[in-house]
């Protein structure tokens, strides 16, 4: 049914979106839940969970905030039956929690490998499997999963995330196949450099993060990071009908940071430019 001019777009649709307590899986729950969807908004920080459920409601929406980590399984499908309990079913789940370990593989532990794949690659996994099954019912949802450039070009030291984002991938390309032809979307959105608390994070660990952080912005060829907000929309348009013959795709959105072949000074960037 076509939406009426001023109506909510996403009313009567059920989301779930997992690292919602900040960064793009926050701004992806709240722009659900703007556009009428009732949200799940999952995160193992549970206080920044139900921030970003204060700021919902604050915008006259529906979400509920759940603690889960999304290596466990027992949590996956916890936060699926809370969607299920709560709302009745479930039509959309976004794969975005992460974590990020900067170390070459001889530097990367055993347990740190194990953390990284099992929140970003098995998590996915879980959150999937989880969802599936109501979808399945249905014989509809959408499952958007969360990758990164370092799955296609990367770079030193960020062994287990490349890895993982590598593997969200080619998951992502699988469930497709399997799944499309019961009424499944599964999709993947692949943001470039997004200012957000875990890239914040990331550059702080040098010696003059500052300086870190003007040199990620002069390597945009859009000439500024992304935002949050930016990928919620990708997101939340692949989640759409808009997107419906969309489906095994990997949507980039990065500012033109893989369309580079070498290092990229933004001229909006450069240093002692004239006034």
């Amino acid at each position: 049914m076509e939406a009426m001019p001023g109506d909510k777009p996403d009313r009567g649709r059920v989301a779930i979106v997992t690292g919602a307590g900040s960064g793009i899986g926050r701004a992806t729950a709240l722009l659900f839940a703007e556009r009428g969807a009732s949200v799940i908004a999952a995160d193992i920080d549970e206080v920044a969970a139900r921030e970003t459920g204060a700021l919902a409601k604050a915008a006259d929406g529906t979400l509920l905030a759940v603690r889960v980590d999304v290596a466990r399984p027992e949590d996956a499908e916890a936060m699926v039956a809370a969607a299920l309990g709560t709302f009745g079913r479930l039509d959309v789940l976004v794969n975005d929690a992460a974590v990020l370990v900067s170390k070459s593989a001889a530097d990367t532990t055993p347990e740190e490998w194990n953390r990284v794949i099992g929140v970003n690659l098995t998590g996915t996994y879980l959150c999937s499997r989880a969802a599936l099954r109501p979808m399945l019912h249905q014989a509809s949802g959408v499952i958007v999963n969360l990758a990164s450039p370092h799955a296609f070009q990367t770079g030193r030291a960020i062994a287990a995330y490349a890895a993982s984002k590598g593997g969200i991938v080619a998951l992502t390309r699988q469930m497709a196949l399997d799944y499309g032809q019961h009424g499944i979307r599964v999709n993947c959105v692949s943001p470039g450099a997004i200012d957000t608390p875990m890239l914040r994070a990331d550059i702080q660990q040098g010696v003059d993060w500052e300086a870190n952080l003007a040199g990620w912005e002069r390597n945009q060829p859009i000439g500024r990071l992304g935002t949050p907000e930016d990928i919620a929309r990708v997101i939340v348009w692949l989640a759409s009908p808009d997107a419906g013959f969309v489906m095994g795709a990997t949507i980039v959105a990065d500012g033109g940071l893989l369309a580079q072949l070498l290092p990229y000074t933004s001229p909006r960037s450069k240093e002692n430019t004239p006034a």
